[in-house]
């Protein structure tokens, strides 16, 4: 969550990682990471011990991204506001394991298209910025996950994704970003399963 003008005006060049400033004597807050909830639903192809997977995940943040920070020079305190939201399609490809005919392990790779929008906003005494970015990338995905088989037709099951990747260059106005889609998802899921 980085941009050109927090690098121009802030002496803030990798964005929510390197905002954070104190003195000891200013009312400051840390500007904490954000956390979101994701919602979803995929469609997972099993052949033997090898599933192809295709998906739709929306992104949301709900908390964090907020606080106050010092100028570089010390002197006065300034609100900060990150946010942001997307969507991705992961396809991936990888190894499911059956154990004891009643749970399933799979672990996976791919990639995802995902589309969204990051904002920030920074005010002071003597400053007023905020800026909105959106645009595209294509992230690698990294999955793991398990279910259990609450019957032959039902699953009950967790996943942690990992995406890694960011848009090219984007402006708004005077200022530009890219928009990071990099992170951890933790879902939980119900399924059903059909034999074709």
């Amino acid at each position: 969550m980085s941009s050109g003008w927090q690098a121009d005006n802030l002496d803030v060049y990798d964005g929510i990682n390197d905002i954070n400033r104190s003195d000891g004597a200013s009312a400051v807050s840390s500007v904490e990471d954000p956390l979101g909830v994701v919602a979803g639903a995929d469609l997972r192809i099993i052949s033997n011990s090898v599933y192809y997977r295709a998906g739709i995940e929306y992104v949301y943040v709900l908390s964090g991204g907020t606080g106050k920070t010092l100028n570089p020079a010390g002197t006065e305190v300034v609100k900060v506001e990150y946010s942001q939201w997307s969507f991705d399609v992961p396809l991936t490809i990888g190894v499911a394991l059956f154990f004891w005919g009643e749970s399933r392990i799979y672990l996976g790779i791919g990639a995802a298209f995902a589309y969204g929008t990051y904002s920030s906003s920074f005010k002071s005494a003597t400053l007023d910025h905020s800026a909105s970015f959106t645009a595209y990338a294509l992230p690698l995905v990294a999955e793991f996950g398990c279910e259990y088989m609450v019957n032959e037709r039902f699953s009950l099951g967790c996943d942690v994704k990992y995406l890694n990747g960011r848009s090219p260059s984007v402006k708004d106005g005077t200022d530009y970003a890219r928009v990071d889609f990099s992170g951890i998802h933790i879902t939980a899921s119900a399924a059903l399963h059909f034999n074709i």
